[in-house]
């Protein structure tokens, strides 16, 4: 009988010092959610839950000229100014990633950062050491030089800024979210770009160069990695930037919208990040931030309301269709209404039982739970399981019982087969050895669809009475 090898076990380790206090540089790494902004391999991160000790993030970053995607778990020692990070689900041909942050003050403006890496390959290839090997190298040291940037020449606020453009379609998410995604035909459909080239070889992961025309009638040239999660977001980095940005991040963002009237509201958003050393060259002898605030706004606000507007009569047009072509019943079948008053039955006990990971399973992958006194909707499986399961654990500490009770759900057929659904929701919670009460009274909105035989939550928006 042959015997397996264990993989080995390789360990890498890079430098840099940083003209700038310990703490300014251990806080730039500690933000994780900021790093698109920072780090350029870095494209995306969902922070999927955290407490003062520690996180879990899930990460989209570049490595080798690739787009890959991992689940990793930081742990904090602010004392010691180290952050520890361990992936817990690693995207091949990494088989296991591991490693630390150490910020090292050298004196009370100078710091010294330590990065340290250990990896196995999958199936300890050399190919695959070698490609891991290169990528842990030209990743690092890119994020190293760009952090030491950051503390150091990135000082005033005013250099990195966030603003957006909104509005409200009478039309369907999905054909929002057609027009955005299906960049490749933006050539055609949007007066401002000149051309477009797009290539997808992982779905859902683009890789969008294009050329665009500036208010001036200057021309230049961008290149964006995309992450589309269908009819919900579209978020992307730059990675050909124009000569004034060092950073430029964005997203897309299409919400259905409550109350009779419906439609979607579409938001983008763009974060980005001037080059100071860039602006007089650039604007002209004299011109400094505001100046160069103002330009950047204005470019990029005109051209993402222009997609807007166009976006809006793209939709409304094809919902002016869909009408049209098809009048839905104003009432669900006897059959599926009780199939509904079922599944909440089942989701609701789930809660009572402290089942929050499994509540999260009856939600699409891509599944949205949203209330008004939360500013941020949840979003995802993972992020509606872990926010709810925290949630749960906290009252099952204080020793209460809670019971949720669904009435008076009212149930339209809705497009492309969906159902939505209002209705009233109660919360009574019971200590022990004490009396019930009322603990909540919401009203709630969702949008279900079947998969597989199977009833689930694509949307859910809950109005907590009483909240201003």
């Amino acid at each position: 009988m042959s015997q397996q090898t264990a993989a080995e076990v390789r360990h890498t380790e890079h430098e840099i010092t940083v003209d700038a206090p310990a703490d300014t540089v251990y806080r730039l790494i500690h933000a994780a959610t900021d790093w698109p902004a920072v780090f350029p391999p870095t494209v995306h991160v969902e922070e999927l839950e955290r407490d003062e000790s520690h996180e879990r993030l899930r990460i989209w970053a570049t490595a080798n000229g690739e787009v890959k995607n991992w689940t990793s778990r930081r742990d904090f020692d602010p004392e010691a100014r180290r952050i520890d990070f361990r992936q817990e689900k690693s995207s091949a041909p990494v088989a296991s990633m591991g490693g630390a942050w150490i910020v090292e003050p050298l004196s009370g403006t100078r710091t010294r950062v330590r990065l340290l890496h250990d990896y196995t390959a999958v199936d300890d290839a050399p190919d695959a050491v070698s490609w891991i090997a290169q990528a842990v190298d030209r990743n690092s040291g890119a994020e190293l030089r760009a952090l030491k940037e950051a503390a150091e020449l990135r000082a005033a606020d005013e250099l990195v800024f966030s603003f957006e453009d909104t509005v409200r379609i009478r039309g369907r998410a999905e054909d929002v979210y057609d027009f955005l995604n299906e960049a490749q035909l933006w050539e055609e459909r949007l007066p401002h770009v000149s051309r477009v080239e797009l290539t997808e070889d992982t779905p859902g992961v683009q890789v969008l160069e294009m050329d665009t025309r500036a208010k001036d009638g200057s021309s230049h040239t961008t290149k964006s990695i995309r992450l589309c999660t269908p009819h919900t977001t579209i978020r992307y980095k730059q990675i050909v930037l124009p000569a004034l940005l060092a950073a430029h991040t964005g997203v897309w963002t299409v919400e259905p919208l409550s109350g009779p009237e419906g439609g979607v509201a579409v938001t983008s958003q763009h974060t980005v990040v001037i080059r100071p050393d860039a602006i007089e060259g650039v604007m002209g002898e004299g011109a400094g931030i505001v100046q160069a605030q103002e330009f950047v706004r204005s470019a990029l606000s005109t051209n993402s309301r222009a997609t807007l507007a166009l976006t809006k009569e793209f939709a409304e047009n094809a919902a002016g269709d869909a009408r049209r072509e098809t009048a839905l019943p104003e009432h669900l079948d006897a059959e599926r209404y009780q199939q509904i008053q079922q599944f909440y039955a089942r989701q609701m006990q789930m809660l009572d039982d402290g089942d929050g990971h499994g509540w999260a399973q009856t939600f699409t992958e891509d599944g949205v739970f949203a209330q008004n006194v939360k500013p941020d909707p949840w979003k995802g499986r993972d992020q509606i399981g872990a926010r709810m399961s925290a949630g749960l654990a906290r009252v099952a500490e204080r020793g209460l019982t809670r019971r949720h009770w669904f009435g008076m759900v009212a149930a339209a057929p809705a497009e492309n087969g969906t159902v939505k659904t209002r209705y009233y929701a109660t919360v009574y919670e019971t200590p022990k050895g004490g009396k019930a009460s009322l603990y909540l009274s919401t009203l709630g909105e969702d949008v279900l669809v079947q998969q597989d035989g199977h009833w689930l939550v694509r949307h859910r928006w809950v109005a907590h009475d009483g909240a201003a």
